[in-house]
């Protein structure tokens, strides 16, 4: 299917002291996110609609490779921004995103995965905990009803006319519904721009949710993560350049899908499929460290050996308890041995850079 997308850049931002668009965020306009976003997502055809600033709005959009359509009704609401990009449309578009700029935090992974159940008859919503957010997927079929659609209560109002083409999709994303009409909202996505990589707190929430994961494994995952923090502060101290967000993130879901046949593989799917894919490298390594790996995937590597359960364990007493386990399979008892030479070899550097055992750093 041909999907397109529609970004509303018309209004004046009046409430926020700055015009929105063209804010950066995290040294990117918002304006730009949300353009690379849709590329990124597949998006060839996008539409910018402009009103307040529109030649500098229009300009930043032609820079990025997407067509300004400019709303002389601006002024009487965004619903005449929506019939005027959608007017603009090409004829051939089967659905379209409809993206307000001021929402420029959404993942690309949540655009691809409404990309994958796009419909040309019927409006596709995200929603995060339940609770519906931006951008809807529109079929192109609705264009013809939005544009006779007399305007009064918003897209919303119109959504509510069609409620049985209405379908929601769940994502881990909480950035579908993240606004910044105010200056504290623009300094929230500010802060979330900056760590897109890892899933915020309330995103952990549902990403768990999602997999199924039980109780007991989060518990291990959160005392691997802690583990894995009181071997990288130490080191961050003596001057190694470790991802502590990304490293504590990797750990808390490296065993996410710990009750499926291949769970290494499946959490890694997982993850990449829910917009992470530093985590999933990270975490994909914490049974096999590959060649030359990342620090992060070591100090993974090395605390899921230390970790039974959720109890700190020394590394001689956690192969004791594999050895018991798998001893008498000696196909897996040599992958175990390997693992372990593997763990005690980042055991040792860890010793040698801060000068304290493993025991002393993990007070056990």
């Amino acid at each position: 299917m041909k999907v397109a997308a529609v970004v509303l850049a018309a209004g004046y931002s009046s409430r926020m002291g700055f015009f929105k668009p063209l804010a950066p965020l995290n040294g990117v306009s918002a304006l730009e996110r949300i353009l690379r976003l849709m590329r990124s997502a597949g998006v060839r055809e996008i539409l910018v609609v402009t009103g307040f600033c529109k030649e500098s709005v229009a300009s930043a959009a032609k820079r990025s490779g997407a067509r300004a359509v400019y709303n002389p009704r601006f002024a009487e609401g965004m619903f005449t921004s929506v019939q005027a990009g959608v007017a603009a449309l090409s004829h051939d578009a089967d659905a379209f995103f409809l993206l307000p700029v001021d929402i420029p935090t959404v993942r690309v992974s949540t655009l691809l995965a409404m990309t994958e159940k796009a419909s040309s008859s019927g409006v596709l919503h995200p929603t995060f905990r339940g609770v519906r957010g931006h951008p809807p997927l529109i079929g192109g079929s609705l264009a013809p009803r939005i544009l006779q659609f007399p305007g009064e209560g918003g897209l919303r109002a119109f959504f509510d006319a069609w409620k049985a083409w209405n379908e929601d999709i769940a994502v881990a994303d909480e950035g579908v519904l993240m606004d910044m009409d105010t200056p504290n909202d623009f300094e929230r996505l500010s802060c979330r721009s900056r760590r897109m990589r890892v899933p915020s707190k309330l995103e952990r929430d549902v990403l768990f949710t999602m997999a199924g994961a039980p109780l007991r494994v989060r518990r291990h995952c959160e005392a691997t993560a802690s583990v894995c923090l009181k071997l990288a502060v130490p080191l961050r101290r003596r001057g190694e350049r470790i991802d502590l967000p990304l490293l504590h993130g990797a750990a808390l879901f490296h065993d996410v899908c710990r009750h499926l046949a291949d769970h290494v593989h499946a959490g890694e799917v997982f993850l990449r499929f829910h917009g992470f894919p530093l985590l999933a490298e990270i975490a994909a390594c914490h049974r096999d460290l590959p060649p030359l790996p990342r620090i992060e995937a070591a100090l993974l590597h090395l605390a899921d050996k230390l970790v039974s359960d959720t109890e700190i364990v020394s590394l001689d007493a956690r192969k004791e308890i594999m050895r018991i386990r798998y001893g008498v399979d000696p196909n897996a008892w040599l992958a175990i041995r390997e693992r372990f030479a593997a763990a005690r070899k980042t055991a040792r550097k860890i010793e040698r850079i801060t000068k304290q055992s493993l025991e002393a750093l993990l007070q056990i």
